[in-house]
């Protein structure tokens, strides 16, 4: 059954044979309303028998609320003829089988973005591209930011395989449209040639311009689709008897100011010492209400805060205060310091071969852990490095000091003896790293901390005891490990969100929580008063996606010396 009833606009949706664009902002049933569609489309028996609905979107947290909604709106049966992926992973699908016919290579290696970001550390900003795209053409190696990118070509080139997607996908639903870039719009009009398409968007859900989303993609569709476009404008079912939706809308104008808005908490909060005693009494007075108001533990509540290093610090506090959460960040550090970690609990060689192979996992740590944003000086701190694996020549205290300590580890490495049970073994080599001097190895621990934060615990350990299983040792854990956090970026299994979480604003992004607080550290607004008008705007578009996550309060805490402007 829908939330909703079954108004004209929806039974034009649902009666509608060409393509479709639905308009709406947060929670007005779009999502809802496509799961309906397609259930129309397999009633009415108009997909043969090896075809199916394609549903794509961004993100798979966004998959999982797909998914769940699904169950409640469609039988196992039916459900079978619906394909709900991520554009990554549909374009993966293309490139592999496909992708040859761009260059000679039959099989294409991925690279994850922090191995990528290490690769592209000392690579001029204007040159990246041209060096990814050479990765993949001398190389065989790809990239996730260029799949929609080649995908896109191979539909291009190949009219007739263009032709069996369509055929295998009569009708493709698009979700947050309006943050599709150039290659995936144009992968979508490609398609859209024999598919009939469905998008759903908000275009006052944009927050990824930087990636090359346009405020123009929405027009764009209705001149190259000409087909029907409706509007659910205002409507809201996600935070129902709320002002959460209205005040989101109005931040986008200013019209919020002056205003009180129910289920909307504005909390300047005074400045002293401990500043984040108003995060834990905000978060602890959410989690009793919501305790006593569902009466069970599934409930939900998202800590948004501006960076990942806000939320980082923000996790380490609430771990201090015994408060359980899980974290959403960038994996770029705690991933690299996976393969480190890894790469240690192989048998042990030549002294010598291992240090240098350890220090080229250290070199990628250092040149990667932070993305793209790499500093100056640990550029030219890595470059030396790498000079130094070349030549066998190094100068600097600090840098002869990390290869020395290198060797140490390692010999401290020979004297552990390894219990045959991953997780102890793995926290056995962690600790050398906790004890290291140098800065370079503390990071890897550092950052080896925050991989159950990410939830790849689990992972790591089912591919490590295998390992022991068969061999009692750890061969090639290294590689073992690359690639399985490599796949993993594939799954597709569905995510509850029960509990605390904490996440920077552009992670909550197609996600629902039954409250959020928004954190506004002191001296660290997620709106800087100094920026430009163009900035501002940007801005009022973020805030109003992280207002609207919640369903039923959202909570905004901000410093009373120096508030939001926008609030």
């Amino acid at each position: 059954m829908s939330p909703f009833e079954i108004c004209d606009k929806r039974k034009e949706i649902l009666n509608s044979t060409g393509h479709l664009l639905i308009e709406g902002g947060p929670g007005c049933g779009k999502t809802t309303i496509a799961l309906l569609k397609a259930k129309e489309i397999i009633d009415k028996g108009f997909l043969a028998s090896n075809q199916k609905i394609l549903f794509l979107s961004f993100a798979r947290a966004t998959i999982s609320r797909v998914e769940e909604q699904a169950k409640g709106l469609i039988s196992k049966d039916d459900k079978k003829n619906i394909e709900i992926n991520t554009y990554h992973g549909f374009s993966w699908s293309i490139i592999q089988s496909f992708g040859y016919l761009l260059n000679s290579h039959r099989y294409f290696n991925l690279i994850t973005p922090p191995n990528l970001s290490a690769k592209l550390a000392n690579i001029p900003e204007a040159e990246r591209d041209a060096f990814k795209k050479s990765l993949f053409n001398n190389n065989g190696i790809i990239c996730f930011d260029l799949f929609s990118e080649i995908s896109s070509l191979v539909l291009e080139k190949a009219e007739k395989i263009c032709s069996i997607m369509s055929l295998s996908y009569p009708y493709i639903i698009v979700d947050e449209f309006q943050d599709t870039d150039t290659f995936e719009w144009k992968l979508i009009r490609l398609l859209g040639g024999k598919s009939k398409i469905i998008a759903l968007a908000d275009l006052d859900q944009r927050i990824y311009e930087f990636r090359g989303a346009s405020i123009t993609r929405i027009p764009e569709f209705n001149e190259h689709f000409k087909g029907k476009r409706i509007d659910f404008g205002k409507e809201n079912y996600r935070s129902a008897n709320t002002d959460i939706v209205q005040f989101g809308d109005d931040l986008l104008t200013g019209k919020n100011k002056g205003k009180t808005y129910k289920d909307v908490i504005i909390s300047r909060y005074p400045y002293y010492q401990d500043a984040r005693l108003n995060l834990r009494y905000a978060l602890l007075n959410s989690i009793q209400r919501l305790k006593k108001a569902k009466k069970s533990e599934k409930w939900s509540i998202a800590i948004l805060v501006h960076s990942k290093l806000e939320t980082l610090s923000i996790s380490s506090y609430l771990t201090a205060q015994n408060i359980f959460h899980e974290v959403l960040i960038d994996p770029a550090g705690p991933t690299l310091s996976a393969s480190i970690i890894a790469k240690m609990l192989e048998p042990h060689g030549d002294l010598e071969e291992d240090a240098q192979n350890l220090m080229t996992y250290i070199i990628n740590h250092i040149k990667g852990r932070k993305g793209e944003k790499i500093s100056q000086s640990d550029l030219k701190f890595a470059l030396a490095l790498e000079k130094y694996l070349e030549t066998g020549k190094i100068s600097g205290s600090n840098r002869t000091d990390l290869i020395t300590e290198i060797r140490v580890l390692l010999n401290k490495r020979k004297l552990l003896q390894y219990s045959g049970i991953p997780e102890d073994d793995w926290i056995s080599i962690r600790k050398l790293f906790q004890d290291a001097k140098h800065d370079s190895l503390k990071n890897v621990f550092e950052d080896a901390k925050y991989l159950r934060l990410l939830n790849k615990g689990a992972l790591l350990s089912e591919k490590l005891s295998e390992m022991w299983r068969l061999n009692q040792k750890y061969n090639n854990a290294g590689k073992a490990i690359e690639d399985a956090l490599t796949q993993e970026h594939f799954s597709m299994t569905s995510r509850v969100f029960n509990g605390v979480f904490v996440m920077n604003i552009h992670k909550s992004k197609g996600k629902e929580f039954d409250e959020v607080i928004i954190w506004e550290e002191v001296y660290k607004q997620i709106v800087r008063p100094e920026s430009t008008p163009k900035r501002i705007q940007q801005d009022r578009l973020l805030l109003r996606v992280a207002v609207t996550r919640a369903r039923e309060r959202t909570t905004f805490l901000t410093p009373a010396n120096s508030p939001c402007i926008l609030v």
